[in-house]
């Protein structure tokens, strides 16, 4: 399968690998940025839900503690009135009567202090007070309280406890008003009243209507009511406002016994809902106060901005797309073009179909391209020249090896009939020029030692000798240690042999050649010197010029041109060089005393 899709993609144009590369790219940088975003923002929204939740959760439970307060404040009040500590202390213990039943003015002194506690603000429920023997008064802005007896009242679990306890008040949760038939759901503080020497001589009871802490989970402006709970000291849920199990187990955590506030996440294992659950302690009492969030509520927003983004990452990805493909297509146009000018080519004339009038690296490639075309076809050219060359060469190679022993015998012949006639250096030129023939037609690939071309030169220097008899004065002097070393076949010979053509042409005898090998640090030298004309300023820069061409081997006249001294000076120079590879020594200048210097040399070893 990765196969076939790496193969496909091979086989696209340049303009789809381009498109589909930067679409890819953008894909990934956009769903990378996208997904980030879209987590941050979530984490975001969901913060900032926690910290509403936070304050909301702390203001419900400042308003209820401030609820308490202002009940436990009714109870402290009537324990500091005198007035009903003296009339609870002297009430008599008398059986079934209930003695504010039987003494109606004192209950009215009663009511009407109690009125007062309450004229500033309305009394949402109800006041009751038991004296010690269970006698009560009751006290309410409506009147709903039912027939009960002495004897009920002393079946109350709250006038129990508090006849009985040693704390100061304690709070009841929310429960059924004991006082009334009509099953309203009260949440109290009760608190013993207590004489000067400690002892109870009674107990209040302030009751309100669960109806307040329903208001306290009331939006202001809002039809909408939020989900509350409160569990007591005990982890027992005493309170909620929406529909729920007898129990409500599952909206417990361990974070309740532990921190004063927090929040938390549950599931409702009815509805199969979750809630992020924020908690505040009550200062009053050691009471939690809970404030639930459907998470579908504060979810909805990171859903729409979920939706708002990817509907914006398509809608940037698609211009994106459309934009890609023409900027693509436009700036392939040229590579197109350099295509279909490099499919047109003609191999006859190597041209290219460029339009002109554009100026970008597509069209100076293109043109890079043409000189590059043009370099070719000027060197297979200079092959298809060269390869000529090379046939007559080795058509005139083939001529000259077609009978070479004919002239080794006929040099035979000549010199012993040279011996016959008495004559013993006719017989040693033809010897000498028998070796000379015999050294420049052998094959051996070119390569030779110093030795063999310092004898080969040395025969030729003797025919010149017996040419110019003392007109030439020849000093030659070399060192032993360089007579092994390697160099290309016949090197020496065409330097002399350019002298005895150039350097000495109407130059008045006698003429001098030096040559001289030395070895100094690895590397060899042999300097020719001559007492000639020297070289002119012109040849030293048209030497020079020929042997920095790239094309040296394939000069017409320089290979095979026999006036110019054989295989000619340049050509023994570019010899030398291809053999060193850059690491010969190749010198030549006109000497201050007159004629010209030429010194050649490499490394040992190579």
């Amino acid at each position: 399968m990765c196969f076939g899709v790496k193969s496909l993609f091979k086989g696209m144009q340049f303009q789809f690998k381009l498109f589909i590369s930067f679409s890819v790219l953008t894909c990934v940088l956009l769903s990378v940025s996208t997904g980030l975003f879209y987590f941050y923002t979530g984490s975001i929204v969901e913060k900032n839900v926690v910290v509403t939740q936070q304050h909301t959760v702390q203001k419900i439970q400042e308003q209820l503690d401030l609820l308490l307060a202002q009940i436990d404040n009714m109870t402290i009040s009537v324990n500091s009135s005198d007035m009903i500590m003296n009339v609870l202390e002297n009430i008599p213990e008398i059986p079934d009567e209930n003695y504010f039943d039987t003494y109606p003015k004192i209950s009215e002194e009663i009511r009407n202090y109690l009125f007062s506690l309450t004229a500033l603000k309305p009394l949402n429920g109800r006041i009751s007070i038991v004296s010690k023997y269970h006698d009560f008064l009751d006290f309410s802005n409506q009147s709903d309280t039912q027939n009960i007896t002495k004897s009920d009242v002393r079946k109350f679990a709250f006038v129990k406890e508090a006849m009985q306890t040693d704390r100061y008040k304690f709070f009841l949760p929310p429960h059924q008003d004991e006082w009334t038939s009509k099953g309203k759901s009260v949440f109290s503080v009760v608190r013993p009243l207590r004489s000067t020497n400690y002892e109870i001589q009674g107990l209040i009871e302030v009751s309100y209507n669960l109806e307040q802490i329903d208001r306290l989970f009331e939006v202001e402006g809002n039809s909408r009511v939020l989900q509350g709970a409160i569990f007591d000291q005990n982890q027992t849920l005493i309170y909620h406002n929406f529909n729920i199990d007898s129990s409500g187990d599952w909206l417990h955590d361990d974070n309740l016994d532990t921190a004063n506030y927090g929040n938390y996440k549950v599931k409702n294992p009815e509805s199969h809902r979750n809630y992020l659950v924020t908690f505040n302690k009550l200062a009053a009492v050691d009471w939690s106060m809970l404030l639930l969030e459907d998470n579908a509520d504060f979810e909805r927003p990171i859903i729409i901005l979920r939706t708002m983004t990817w509907v914006s990452y398509f809608s940037i990805f698609a211009i994106f797309l459309i934009i890609l493909y023409i900027y693509t297509r436009n700036i392939t146009r040229p590579i197109r073009s350099l295509k279909q000018s490099v499919l047109s080519v003609n191999m006859d004339s190597l041209r290219l179909r460029l339009k002109t009038g554009q100026r970008n690296e597509i069209t100076l490639l293109a043109q890079a391209f043409q000189d590059l075309l043009d370099e070719v076809k000027g060197t297979m050219d200079l092959m298809v020249e060269s390869r000529s060359r090379e046939m007559s060469a080795h058509m005139s190679a083939m001529q000259a090896q077609m009978n070479p022993h004919f002239l080794y015998n006929t040099l035979a012949v000549i010199g012993a009939y040279g011996i016959k006639k008495g004559n013993i250096e006719v017989m040693q030129m033809c010897a000498d020029l028998s070796d000379m023939l015999r050294y420049t037609i052998d094959s051996d690939n070119g390569k030779t030692t110093l030795r063999s071309e310092v004898i080969h030169m040395q025969n030729y220097l003797k025919l010149m000798s017996l040419r110019f008899e003392t007109d030439l004065q020849v000093e030659i002097d070399m060192d032993e240690a360089l007579m092994e070393v390697p160099i290309p076949k016949l090197t020496l010979e065409p330097l002399v042999e350019n002298i005895f053509r150039h350097a000495f042409m109407d130059v008045e005898p006698p003429w001098v050649l030096k040559m001289k090998g030395t070895v100094r640090n690895g590397r060899w030298a042999i300097e020719i010197k001559d007492n000639g004309r020297g070289f002119g300023a012109g040849a030293i820069r048209q030497i020079k010029h020929k042997m920095e061409e790239d094309r040296y081997l394939l000069q017409s006249g320089d290979y095979f041109d026999k006036s110019k001294g054989g295989i000619g000076m340049i050509n023994t120079f570019m010899r030398l060089r291809l053999f060193y590879k850059g690491n010969e020594t190749i010198e030549f200048y006109n000497s201050d005393q007159g004629g010209a210097i030429v010194v050649i040399g490499g490394p040992i070893g190579e």
